[in-house]
């Protein structure tokens, strides 16, 4: 019961405190279904790593199997993402998204490489590894783009690494 207000506590400060740089509050009518089942293993796959956001001190983190958990123990550090972990990903994703103009959104333009149009991303020279995103033409870029332009996923579709 203390794990799950902790994690309630901790998607209300990342919901109500992760507003975009210019104030905005995060758009409400982004798609949670296409969020999880197609974002999030992207998130998973290129932002969770214990160096880059799967770091708990960072503003934008994810959770993800074998990475960062809220909770538990290292003996469960691979079990499925549980609700509270499936809901904060989306909150700090949100927190990232500016509502008046999603597509030049931190969420967008962090991960993209400079010349691609986005903004400096200090894992690229952190990690010597680039840019997530080396161009807007990039697969996994074109599905959060898709999500931040209102795309739809069958709500009961089933999320890679979730317990449902």
């Amino acid at each position: 019961m203390r794990r799950h207000a902790l994690a309630l506590g901790a998607l209300a400060i990342a919901a109500g405190c992760m507003a975009d740089l210019d104030g905005s509050a995060p758009p409400s009518n982004l798609d949670a279904a296409y969020f999880h089942c197609r974002v999030q293993p992207i998130l998973t796959k290129s932002c969770s790593a214990f160096l880059c956001h799967g770091d708990p001190e960072r503003y934008f983190r994810v959770y993800a199997r074998n990475r960062l958990r809220l909770g538990g123990t290292e003996a469960t550090r691979n079990r499925k993402l549980d609700g509270a972990e499936r809901d904060f990903n989306l909150a700090s994703a949100l927190g990232f998204v500016n509502a008046t103009e999603p597509a030049s959104s931190l969420f967008m333009m962090k991960p993209l490489d400079e010349n691609g149009g986005g903004y400096y991303h200090g894992g690229a020279d952190e990690f010597g590894q680039g840019d997530v995103f080396p161009t807007r033409n990039d697969t996994d870029f074109k599905i959060l783009a898709a999500w931040i332009g209102g795309a739809k996923e069958d709500p009961t579709c089933v999320e890679p690494g979730s317990d449902l």
